[in-house]
């Protein structure tokens, strides 16, 4: 068996980045769509805070994004609006980052109403005439529906949407859900007839018509004239609950009520459902705790009577008067340790007063005294006489001297 290996060489098949591929189509498109003329109805206008405007340019068959810049609109006499139909001047060119075609609106100008917005404010207009939207002809709503239709796609998200906000919300009610296509040529007659089905199933309270956010054109089927004199006729209490709350379909304004997204329409029901229900927790609480409070309340009162009898009870009473002997004894024994103190304190002065005044003091200090033959103190120098015996004591005792001359010392 042969095999041969072929070694692949970059020349012979150029392997391309995305960015150098874009880059390319941007080059020819702008190359070979420069400077055109395109009509179409405006959609999904958005006008950004930086002033540039980005919006879908779309005929019966398809649709080409578009931005028109600010520099751009400055000098404009006409700037976009959702519905009208224009004529936009410009260049086809590529938006790199997400590898998208759109035209490059270097001037644009009206070329009448839209289509489908003409058509949407002429059969208002009708209905209106004909008094179909007076708030007379609307049916109240239950204030606590318990069994509910909602008609509406089987697969869109506005029904997972609208049944998990009632079950986080604790409703406890039945849902019927009606399936029918919510866009499209085919959805008016479907959701006639899922209208027609829901008004002959018995026990339903309220029809809810729901359907996510859209274009106008994605929204169209709840304007169909059919549809929205049927709503107007339904036995049951209806609600329109159809797109964001900036859209709004000819449903919005026959319908008993309009909520403004799906969501809230289920918000709606079930507001009542909780206000009810806490009322009635606050309810059952307070009877759950009216027996208690009486019970602490009186428990309150037995404690008091049980203290006061405890205070006037022999053993309360000989235990407030021991109270007060040990406090007059702690007192008398505090005067008593203060006065001693203060003895104790006067007895030290004196005796040290007593020291400093004593006879072995004074004779401490250099002093003497002296006495006769009889023991007499001698305390004047006339006292002593020639010849006569004395006794002279000092501080480390005494001695007899006999006195040898009279007279005064010179």
């Amino acid at each position: 068996m042969q095999v041969e290996l072929f070694e692949r060489h970059e020349e012979d098949t150029p392997v391309l980045s995305i960015s150098k591929i874009t880059r390319l189509v941007r080059k020819s498109l702008e190359k070979n769509f420069s400077q055109v003329w395109v009509r179409g109805e405006i959609s999904n206008l958005l006008a950004h805070s930086s002033g540039h405007r980005y919006f879908l340019l779309k005929d019966s068959s398809a649709q080409l994004k578009a931005v028109f810049f600010q520099r751009d609109a400055l000098g404009s006499s006409y700037l976009p609006k959702e519905g009208d139909e224009c004529l936009a001047f410009g260049d086809v060119t590529v938006y790199e980052p997400r590898g998208e075609y759109q035209l490059r609106v270097k001037h644009i100008m009206q070329d009448g109403l839209g289509n489908l917005r003409q058509q949407f404010e002429l059969l208002k207009e009708k209905l209106l005439q004909e008094g179909l939207f007076e708030e007379e002809r609307k049916k109240p709503l239950p204030a606590l529906p318990r069994k509910i239709a909602v008609i509406t796609s089987l697969k869109g998200a506005a029904l997972q949407d609208f049944i998990s906000i009632l079950r986080r919300r604790g409703w406890t009610g039945e849902i019927l859900v009606f399936g029918s296509m919510v866009q499209g040529r085919e959805a008016p007659k479907q959701l006639l007839q899922a209208l027609g089905q829901a008004q002959r199933h018995p026990g339903l309270d309220l029809v809810v018509l729901a359907r996510g956010g859209g274009s106008i054109e994605d929204l169209w089927a709840f304007n169909d004239e059919g549809l929205v004199r049927a709503l107007g006729n339904c036995s049951l209490p209806t609600i329109s609950a159809i797109g964001h709350q900036t859209d709004f379909v000819l449903t919005d304004f026959i319908a008993d009520f309009r909520a403004e997204t799906p969501s809230a329409a289920a918000e709606w029901i079930s507001s009542e459902y909780l206000r009810l229900s806490k009322q009635l927790l606050d309810l059952t609480q307070r009877f759950l705790d009216i027996p208690r409070q009486v019970l602490e309340r009186k428990s309150d009162e037995l404690s008091l009577w049980q203290a006061r009898l405890a205070a006037h009870s022999p053993k309360s009473t000989l235990q407030r008067q021991g109270q007060f002997l040990d406090d007059l004894e702690t007192r008398m024994r505090a005067t008593l340790t203060h006065r001693m103190e203060r003895t104790r304190d006067r007895l030290s002065s004196l005796h040290k007063r007593l020291e400093g005044c004593s006879l072995q003091t004074v004779l401490g200090k250099g002093f003497a005294y002296l006495q006769d033959e009889q023991g007499t103190i001698l305390d004047r120098s006339k006292s002593l006489k020639a010849g006569s015996l004395i006794s002279v004591t000092l501080k480390d005792g005494s001695k007899r001297v006999r006195v040898e001359k009279e007279g005064n010392a010179p």
